[in-house]
């Protein structure tokens, strides 16, 4: 992640990512968090930079478990979307589940980091292994949304929103990006215990997801979570530039960020298991809601000002 402002089960064995059944493990399971986050911040992807073994080896991932999780692909049989960053070959890792309607919730994370040393856990497999939870709970929830959901892996982050820009300017004929009515973005969501808080920024007043979020925090005494605050420099922006509202999902690590102190034994999992959970619920709001999300950012646009 960039400065901000204000079951395939995947296993760690011998440096490789091991299958499991899809059906059988619970997506908010602590302990699969860590393993997780251990195989992507692990010393043999080297942070997961554009273009290396590690990037290929975590887009590898990501395609196995949407593919296992049952996911549509978004690029006729692939869920690559191949692209160039700064003379770096990489790609972003896109399923969705098909709603009854083509409005579409946008549920992202970007996979890359720094490389050299830097090995990003907090930034950003926290965010990775939060949305493949919340994919997974969707799946095993068997209802079929009423809104379009796209599961989203972008590259190239750390070098300018690179992954994002490309997918919002090139997203496939039947997910395009003017139909995306809310964007949920997980950027470092393993450190709240660093100072103590989740933001949710892009909450503002009189945005559809704002009274959602709210009627929701009750269920989660054990996080707080500010609300409100514009944010930049992560991959909710080309979205909100377009008009479309977000809600940025980010914890602060006054320690460890851009640092190669941001490894797996650092993060929160209590904490960030309750954050996926949260966002959880909060897509499965936001896809159900009977609030027309079209006209709402129509006219509210991303930073709720009426047009």
């Amino acid at each position: 992640m960039r400065r901000v402002l204000v079951a395939l089960c995947v296993v760690a064995t011998a440096g490789r990512a091991r299958a499991e059944s899809c059906k059988d493990d619970t997506p908010f399971d602590e302990a699969t968090f860590k393993t997780r986050v251990a195989f992507l911040a692990s010393k043999e992807h080297d942070g997961r930079a554009p273009g290396t073994a590690g990037d290929t080896a975590t887009r590898k991932m990501i395609v196995e478990r949407f593919t296992c999780l049952g996911l549509s692909p978004a690029f006729g049989r692939s869920y690559e979307q191949a692209f160039t960053a700064d003379n770096a070959k990489t790609a972003n890792v896109v399923g969705s589940i098909k709603g009854e309607s083509d409005d579409i919730i946008l549920v992202s994370a970007h996979h890359d980091h720094l490389g050299d040393g830097h090995l990003g856990a907090n930034d950003n497999a926290s965010g990775i292994v939060a949305m493949l939870a919340i994919a997974q709970s969707m799946v095993q929830n068997e209802a079929k949304p009423k809104r379009t959901i796209v599961f989203a892996a972008f590259g190239a982050e750390e070098t300018g929103m690179h992954g994002s820009y490309y997918y919002e300017a090139h997203a496939p004929e039947g997910l395009p990006s003017d139909r995306i009515v809310q964007v949920i973005n997980l950027d470092m969501v393993g450190s709240h215990a660093s100072r103590g808080f989740v933001t949710a920024m892009g909450t503002f007043k009189g945005l559809a997801a704002t009274p959602i979020l709210k009627k929701l925090l009750p269920r989660y005494p054990k996080l707080s979570v500010p609300m409100g605050g514009k944010a930049r420099g992560s991959d909710f922006e080309p979205f909100c530039k377009k008009g479309t509202p977000y809600v940025f999902f980010w914890t602060p690590d006054k320690r460890c960020y851009h640092a190669t102190c941001d490894t797996a034994g650092k993060l929160d999992y209590k904490r960030m298991v309750d954050i996926a959970r949260l966002a959880t619920d909060l897509t499965n709001a936001m896809a159900d809601t009977d609030v027309d999300l079209a006209d709402a950012k129509a006219t509210q646009g991303c930073f709720g000002k009426r047009r």
